[in-house]
């Protein structure tokens, strides 16, 4: 049982207590008792007995803690114990409880916003063209507001004010793409335990996509006079932009991907372009078969840029790739569908027909236009299986444009005979 002791210990008391060579104690009562260490350090302790065993609680070092503190704690204690509680088992549990939260509120310091959205970019399977894009939307809009901010500490009225901020400047589609990119970096930094909730995925219906006119692409009923006028090169375009996009309306390939071609990427002996993942929007290499007209195509082009490194080169400096406006402006503004159409719409346009002509294998297809396939043991399948029918699929798209260039030509022909009295 604690010692009783006639004498309560003063401040006086300890404070004078002598260094002796051994370690001893100064008792206050109640289990209350000062350690003196021999190289003059006092400890507060209380001493009690549960189970029939004796144990010794640590409440402080003298004179960090005082003398009426030390009380108060040995009486907080003694509840404890009365409660059932061992308190050197309690306060054990309850250190580590204060442990884990100091070291949980620095695991939130050290992962602001900023971090957990560049560490979620540097997984991501993209182009280098497109990781910019999507840095520089971050950077633009979110970085400012709350890039250092730890991520668990973002509230939602944070988000919405700057998905609203951003769609009241008249930015529909950019607030619409800054909040799915910042859903996916916080459902990143979900799965790592670093926040609890997703509050850009919970403001989704705040700022949907506008319709989306990007992908608007030549009606079909004109599709036949624009292959005849472009064919023809009325608007007198620069002979190396005129081939390009010949071989983007028969390759539908994205313009980065065009304009970044190099000549080491084409085999013209064995009919196949392979795009290298750092020029394709998902990062992996991606597969062309060349049809024979674009192999005509691409043996004209030898003689304006086969000397150099890319395929395409700019018009003002052969040591860069040509410009994406030099596209737009040529195959697009020039021909009379500026604001009517883009230059990416010849890829959606090779998608309607090609699966309205049911002739080829939707995965075949996807495959071709480069879309995600999401399991890699199907796409790894899907890309052994249909490469033979991706390349009699690829001719005969060039064929089919063909042929409404020739159906285009003759009724030219009709209407100028017509105009010209010389139909008898």
């Amino acid at each position: 049982m604690p010692r009783k002791t006639k004498d309560a210990l003063t401040d006086t008391r300890i404070r004078k207590a002598k260094i002796k060579d051994k370690q001893y104690k100064l008792f206050d009562g109640q289990g209350l008792i000062v350690l003196v260490h021999p190289n003059g350090s006092k400890y507060f302790r209380w001493r009690y007995y549960i189970e029939g065993r004796e144990k010794l609680l640590s409440l402080g070092v003298y004179p960090v803690i005082s003398l009426s503190t030390a009380r108060e704690e040995r009486l907080i204690a003694e509840q404890l114990l009365k409660q059932g509680y061992d308190p050197v088992e309690h306060y054990r549990k309850e250190r580590a409880k204060i442990k884990a939260r100091i070291a949980e509120e620095k695991r939130i310091r050290e992962n602001p916003f900023r971090k957990i959205a560049e560490d979620w970019i540097s997984q991501q399977p993209w182009s280098v063209k497109h990781i910019m894009d999507v840095k520089s939307s971050l950077r633009i809009y979110a970085y400012p507001m709350f890039g250092e901010e730890p991520i668990a500490e973002i509230s939602k009225d944070t988000v919405r004010s700057l998905l609203l901020g951003i769609h009241a400047q008249g930015k529909t589609n950019t607030a619409h793409r800054v909040q799915q990119r910042l859903s996916r970096v916080f459902k990143f930094a979900m799965d790592r335990d670093l926040c609890d909730r997703n509050y850009a995925s919970e403001l989704e219906s705040l700022v949907p996509a506008a319709k989306s006119e990007n992908m608007k692409h030549i009606p079909r009923e004109e599709l036949a006079d624009y292959l005849r006028r472009l064919d023809a090169n009325e608007i007198n375009i620069h002979r190396v932009t005129w081939i390009a996009i010949k071989i983007m309306i028969n390759t539908f390939v994205r313009t980065g991907e065009l304009r970044f071609a190099e000549w080491s990427e084409f085999d013209l002996d064995e009919a196949l372009w392979r795009i290298p993942g750092e020029h394709t929007k998902l990062r992996r290499e991606h597969l062309v078969p060349l049809s024979s007209q674009v192999i005509s195509l691409l043996h004209e082009l030898k003689n304006f840029s086969g000397h150099c490194r890319f395929a395409f080169p700019g018009q003002q400096n052969q040591d860069r790739p040509l410009r994406d406006h030099a596209l737009i402006e040529g195959g697009i503004y020039r021909m009379g569908y500026k604001g009517k159409a883009h230059i990416h719409g010849f890829r959606s346009l090779a998608d309607t027909i090609l699966n309205e002509s049911n002739q080829w294998n939707p995965d075949a297809i996807e495959r071709q236009l480069g879309h995600m396939e999401r399991n890699p043991v199907r796409a790894a399948y899907n890309r052994a299986l249909y490469l033979d029918e991706r390349k009699r699929m690829m001719q005969w798209w060039s064929d089919h444009l063909d042929a409404l260039k020739v159906s285009a030509n003759d009724r030219q022909s009709k209407v100028q005979m017509w105009e010209g009295g010389n139909v008898y």
